[in-house]
């Protein structure tokens, strides 16, 4: 049984008796978040089936009366950090927290932060997963879906940057002794990417330009954004203030995002091309060149439907690329990792199947 953990803005009903979270905002108000936990199991392969969902009790639902709670409750996002926090110190882990893209449910971004969390995992590192899920409810196809996800998830900007300030409070509140000593990552995948840099308007304004550096290592995976998105005056221009290194992750044959260009008129996208200009990046910014790597190596839900958008998922069901990420998360600098070479003129670096490296 793999355990994760989850912010969300979705609506909350219940099915079953069970904790249910649907594909609108909560009470149609984008701001308000619900915390918890999942219980997931790993069935083969990548096959994640989520089989129960905990929730966080509310402190701010109208009734609320603590003492009225068991013993061991947990409450709110501050009760859900500290279960994190101590998986974290007990076991020496990571947290690798992902925003999924969009045609995502629920269930199925619980699903992808269990497998990262164990895919990412090394033997030296644990990584524990986390989803903030906003409520995308549309697919690549058709068109007014993927616009619906689109407007979703800007305007889940601010709940993920209020996601970021509750957890910087909880730390900032931690006695020295409570410090687990584990550093926070963070994966930004397709559609993901657009919800991200609304949220970070949100977090520079939250903190007068002036952000801590909650995370360690940024992943944006087949970014779902323009591909000026990291230049100064960008959607993610400020991208380095809250983080130590962001590793783009891109492949020009990228069919999801063949489509998004083409059908949903949108300029070049970060996770096709890279970004627009190189000369105009942080120095924290690494390009790591998907294209020889994207096709998976294990089975997809994509494989055999009209519209094969599997090569959008190499992230998690590419070999190469989870080893590539695992030497990161391991503290591996971008010039040290095995299996890439640098290609200078794109001042890129290119993943090299396994089958054309030395020694195969």
């Amino acid at each position: 049984m793999i355990r994760v953990y989850y912010a969300t803005n979705r609506d909350l009903t219940e099915s079953d008796g069970k904790p249910f979270f649907g594909t609108g905002f909560q009470n149609d108000w984008p701001n308000n978040l619900r915390f918890g936990w999942a219980d997931v199991i790993q069935k083969t392969g990548d096959d994640y089936t989520v089989h129960a969902v905990h929730l966080a009790e509310d402190p701010k639902s109208p009734g609320f009366d603590p003492t009225a709670l068991p013993d061991g409750a947990v409450i709110g996002s501050r009760g859900t950090f500290e279960l994190i926090r101590q998986e974290m110190q007990s076991g020496a882990c990571d947290v690798i927290c992902l925003i999924h893209g969009y045609a995502s449910d629920f269930e199925t971004a619980l699903a992808r932060a269990a497998e990262i969390s164990v895919d990412y995992s090394t033997q030296s590192k644990r990584m524990i997963g986390f989803v903030f899920s906003w409520p995308s409810n549309g697919s690549m196809i058709p068109l007014l879906d993927y616009y619906s996800d689109r407007d979703d998830a800007k305007t889940s900007g601010f709940a993920i940057g209020r996601a970021f300030q509750l957890l910087t409070q909880f730390l900032k509140e931690l006695k020295d002794s409570s410090y687990c000593q584990q550093s926070i990552h963070l994966v930004a995948h397709s559609m993901g990417n657009w919800a991200l840099g609304n949220a970070l308007d949100d977090i520079i304004e939250l903190y007068n330009g002036k952000p801590p550096r909650l995370f360690d290592q940024v992943f944006l995976m087949a970014a779902d954004a323009d591909n000026d998105a990291l230049e100064e005056d960008g959607r993610l221009g400020r991208l380095h203030q809250i983080c130590n290194g962001i590793n783009v992750y891109f492949s020009r044959d990228d069919r999801a995002l063949m489509i998004s260009d083409i059908t949903k008129f949108n300029p070049d996208r970060l996770g096709a091309t890279g970004p627009k200009r190189r000369d105009y990046l942080n120095r924290k910014v690494s390009l790591i060149d998907c294209r020889h790597v994207d096709q998976p190596d294990r089975t997809s839900e994509e494989e055999g439907k009209q519209w094969d958008l599997s090569v959008h998922q190499y992230y998690r069901l590419r070999r190469e690329v989870i080893e590539d990420v695992q030497q990161i998360l391991s503290g591996v600098s971008p010039a040290d990792v095995s299996g890439r070479r640098f290609v200078s003129d794109d001042r890129s670096y290119q993943i090299v199947p396994f089958s054309g490296r030395s020694g195969s």
